[in-house]
């Protein structure tokens, strides 16, 4: 068993806080994948919508993880979800008063997504201050769980309001779910962090972190092992639109449906990894995790093939079960290499990484869909990543060898 992290009250009042937050943000971005497809009929423009919500984490997110490492956390955390709000609630307007285009759509996914590149290193930076480092591995399970819950709960109820409520209903309950863990951060104190030095430049904190992923090999591969298996699988799992309407015609309650079948996946997933043994600082990337990341895209190429909408969702919810397994994995193995100190630079780089990897990957495969077709896309990007992940693997067993023969 894996879940010691329940034994602090500190985390468990974030933990439930955070469910109902979360449940607010998956019912937020299917109607904004919803809106996308409504308002253009087109995949490169549900692409778009994705890639502008998850791509200024390349941009921001590293300096807000940087400005994390110095800043008082719960404030940050506050006005995070603030921000979130006031841009649901613009988008809110816009519905109500039918002024609502792509292109105020595009540019509120922007706002998100900038808002989203602070929140995510503030999450991973907090969390772990409620709890012993021990406990580390637990929390990063138990927040999975948390997070594929919602994701399990919260599209299946936005298709539900869409279609008996409307968008703007459905935006406005939304932006409710966000206020208790507002009230619940004013609760929480986490543990303080240990400064070497405030007067350091911003740059030079953030060049220490790159340092940091450089010289360890663990944090370096694991890095990159998530950009390749988040632009393959995130990056279908951010344009699902496109299979449950582009492919095959099926509703708002069929877009609901298929990104909870995700969500069921990645819930089975973390469930399992919180139930199960816990990772370990300082041993390389285990071959149960290398397996995972290459039938990653084995999964995606196999969705090419599916001719039937039950057969979708089956491979989209182990789909969903791979990339939140090698997810974890990768999480937990960084925080275990990790001080407080470094938590806001180095989580956000993976962030950063992890997210415009997925980002990318949802743009190119709207892209690729509008010239190739939908199936043909899925059955390129399969083939593609499974040479390339193979390649990142062999090389990296291969340098080992070499650090090991030179020792």
């Amino acid at each position: 068993m894996n879940l010691t992290a329940l034994n602090s009250p500190k985390f468990r009042l974030y933990l439930f806080g955070s469910f109902i937050a979360l449940n607010g943000l998956w019912i937020q971005r299917i109607i904004i994948g919803w809106l996308a497809w409504e308002i253009t009929n087109s995949p490169l423009y549900v692409g778009i919508a994705a890639f502008l919500s998850l791509v200024p984490t390349i941009f921001s997110g590293p300096i807000f993880g940087v400005l994390i490492d110095r800043a008082n956390i719960r404030f940050a955390f506050f006005l995070s979800y603030s921000a979130m709000i006031l841009c649901s609630s613009t988008l809110f307007f816009l519905i109500l008063t039918d002024f609502l285009t792509i292109k105020s759509l595009l540019l509120i996914c922007l706002f998100i997504g900038i808002i989203a590149s602070a929140t995510h290193p503030i999450r991973m930076s907090l969390a772990p201050r409620l709890i012993d480092e021990s406990q580390v591995p637990s929390l990063v399970a138990l927040t999975a769980v948390n997070f594929n819950t919602s994701r399990l709960i919260g599209p299946a109820i936005g298709g539900f309001l869409i279609q008996y409520l409307g968008a703007s209903g459905t935006i406005l309950i939304s932006i409710f779910a966000y206020l208790p863990v507002m009230v619940f951060i004013m609760f929480i104190k986490p543990r303080d962090l240990v400064f070497d030095d405030k007067n350091r430049s911003l740059i030079f904190d953030f060049l220490e972190g790159i340092k940091l992923i450089f010289s360890n090999s663990v944090i370096k591969f694991s890095i990159v092992l998530s950009g390749l298996t988040a632009f393959v699988g995130r990056g279908v799992l951010e344009t699902l639109p496109l299979i449950s309407e582009g492919v095959f015609n099926q509703g708002p309650s069929g877009l609901g449906l298929i990104t909870a079948t995700a969500g069921a996946g990645a819930l089975f997933s973390s469930i399992a990894k919180a139930l199960g043994k816990a990772e370990t600082s300082g041993a390389n990337i285990s071959n149960n995790t290398l397996f995972v990341a290459l039938a990653i895209p084995l999964v995606v190429l196999s969705i090419g093939h599916a001719n039937n909408f039950l057969i979708s969702l089956f491979l989209i919810f182990i789909l969903g079960f791979l990339a939140t397994t090698i997810g974890i994995s990768i999480q937990s193995k960084i925080q275990l290499e990790l001080k407080d100190i470094f938590r806001g630079r180095v989580m956000s780089i993976w962030i950063m990484i992890n997210m415009g990897s997925a980002a990318l990957g949802s743009i190119i495969f709207g892209l690729v869909s509008d010239y190739l077709g939908i199936q043909m896309s899925h059955i390129l990007f399969g083939y593609s990543f499974i040479f390339l992940i193979v390649f990142l693997i062999l090389f990296n067993k291969i340098s080992i060898k070499t650090r090991t023969a030179l020792k």
